[in-house]
């Protein structure tokens, strides 16, 4: 009797070990773990084409990418990961990859082109994500919504490998935002290291946003992009934002703010650029314009109380060191301090900020 007591007990203790961790290797175990585990590993993983990994998990789950986690080929549009919860943290383990084989999709053409899935969708709550290393996304990688109190840390994106030069003529990367906000509040991004070829940072609303340590190569900026929405004022605001010493190199734009004409009424406020240094930009150092998409300047989104301090850098001898573009009265309060873009073309502007000539 006292032997079957050993045996009944060690198989009680084995099978709440083996409940405390739920480790995936396929992709059919995922949906019963997380609905049932609250550790969770997933092992080199291979998802389908054409299929999202939805990763809705309990509240306080530990989840962690170990090993290679790979995305077979499929022209969609995505999401590959969807990630949704509270209390959360979300790693990648060491030396593990995320593999979202852009080549495979890449054509020159981004959105335009034939359909490609966007990488990650994170909904979260009081939670944070770190250590992850993705490589070769088809198109944007990380977008934040609907989202409060989450910290990023700790992020190395490498589409490198779609370089114009690089990648062959027609399969370059192309609309391979880095980190895109979209209306969430108390957002921290830190230590990012992003390589690819479209915004590095786009903030497109929400509010007490922070974002310092990116290191950026061949992007289109740090960009703040406000007014997608015709009638909803909510989504047209972005406040309190802070994007600091940070360093760009070989993109298009160093900082990138623009507002969208064919919006509805909107405000940016509250914007500070601290510390930021980019070099060999090949169109503007600086461009904020109310004049996106159509051309058109109109001030339906004013651009309030926008700080720059110590933003210096040098641009190609084809692109405009700072450009700034206007609608009548909706920019004010601006305050720009130890700014130097180093050009060969003249500024243009049509506003000047407190503290720089044009």
């Amino acid at each position: 009797m006292k032997t079957f007591h050993s045996i009944f007990y060690l198989i009680l203790l084995i099978t709440k070990i083996s409940a405390d961790i739920c480790t995936i290797t396929k992709f059919e175990q995922v949906l019963n773990a997380t609905k049932t585990c609250t550790d969770i590993v997933l092992q080199d993983l291979v998802v389908p084409g054409g299929v999202t990994l939805k990763l809705n998990l309990l509240k306080g789950t530990n989840l962690v990418f170990n090993g290679t986690t790979l995305f077979e080929f499929t022209n969609w549009f995505g999401p590959l990961v969807t990630i949704n919860g509270t209390g959360l943290r979300v790693s990648g383990g060491e030396g593990s990859i995320i593999d979202g084989q852009g080549k495979l999709y890449w054509d020159g053409k981004g959105g335009s082109g034939t359909p490609k899935p966007q990488f990650f969708t994170i909904e979260a709550f009081d939670s944070v994500f770190s250590n992850f290393t993705i490589v070769n996304t088809p198109k944007d990688v990380v977008q934040v919504t609907n989202s409060d109190k989450v910290e990023f840390y700790n992020w190395f994106i490498d589409d490198s490998q779609g370089d114009k030069g690089v990648a062959p003529k027609g399969h370059e990367g192309h609309h391979t935002d880095g980190f895109d906000v979209w209306n969430s509040t108390n957002v921290i991004i830190e230590n990012l290291v992003v390589f690819n070829q479209d915004d590095c940072l786009a903030i497109r609303c929400g509010a007490n946003i922070t974002v310092s340590n990116l290191w950026c190569h061949g992007s289109h900026g740090l960009s703040i992009s406000v007014g997608f929405s015709p009638d909803d004022i909510s989504v047209n605001t972005l406040k309190n934002v802070t994007i600091k010493d940070s360093y760009l190199v070989k993109g298009m734009n160093g900082i990138h703010i623009k507002t969208h004409n064919d919006g509805g009424p909107g405000l940016i406020s509250d914007i500070t650029y601290k510390n930021i240094t980019f070099d060999c930009v090949e169109r503007f150092g600086v461009q904020i314009q109310q004049n996106y998409p159509r051309g058109d300047v109109v001030g339906n989104v004013p651009i309030d109380n926008l700080n720059f301090i110590d933003v210096r850098g040098g641009v190609a001898d084809t692109a405009v060191p700072v450009f700034i573009l206007c609608a009548e009265g909706a920019c004010d309060n601006w305050h720009w301090t130890s700014v130097q873009i180093n050009g060969t073309k003249p500024n243009h502007c049509n506003y000047e900020p407190e503290g720089f000539q044009c």
